[in-house]
């Protein structure tokens, strides 16, 4: 359609001929990237565009506003389980540095749901409490759940899906609890 596209990535490509036609292809895992960290989540990989934009055109964001974004950077890093070393262990502690602010009112009612406190949110709150809730909303229901609660301009409106997320996880930890026990029941009845 005459559309300029980047594609941004962070999987392994096992060969250059089978890549998309697209203005650029971004992705620290090309056997050809010269770039010194693979090890970037997806997020990871979007933020270095990001910071890539911002230097070639500033007028889109005052000077320094870009790090207000780098809570989303980490808990994409941390939900991503990549490992935390170099650029990782950077984006996943300015991730936390940002989301002990508070300035998204989605994350902080997420957190007060949870019983978190913001000014001690740890690396292990973020993978073992919020990012289950995010992730659970692809995969129970619609990832849009998440994006408004990450996106949630007021109190009320994070608070109320928050207790949304919260739901949809707990059905599917519901599901994972029956389908453990389904299996348990198949492997004993094999004996």
């Amino acid at each position: 359609l005459g559309i300029d596209v980047i594609v941004t990535d962070h999987h392994l490509v096992p060969s250059l001929e089978f890549l998309p036609d697209a203005l650029a292809l971004l992705n620290p895992k090309r056997p050809d990237s010269k770039y010194p960290f693979d090890g970037l989540c997806g997020a990871g990989v979007a933020w270095k565009l990001v910071q890539a934009i911002l230097i070639k055109e500033r007028a889109t964001l005052p000077e320094g506003q870009e790090k207000w974004m780098l809570d989303l950077v980490g808990i994409a890093t941390l939900s991503d389980m990549v490992p935390l070393v170099g650029e990782n262990r950077m984006l996943a502690r300015s991730g936390l540095l940002v989301m002990r602010r508070g300035r998204r009112p989605g994350i902080a009612a997420l957190l007060k749901l949870l019983r978190i406190s913001a000014n001690t949110l740890t690396e292990d709150d973020v993978t073992f409490m919020v990012s289950p809730r995010i992730n659970a909303a692809s995969r129970m229901d619609s990832p849009s759940v998440a994006a408004e609660l990450l996106a949630a301009a007021t109190p009320e409106e994070g608070k109320a899906l928050a207790q949304e997320l919260n739901r949809i996880n707990d059905m599917r930890k519901g599901l994972v609890a029956a389908t453990v026990k389904e299996v348990n029941k198949r492997v004993a009845d094999m004996d």
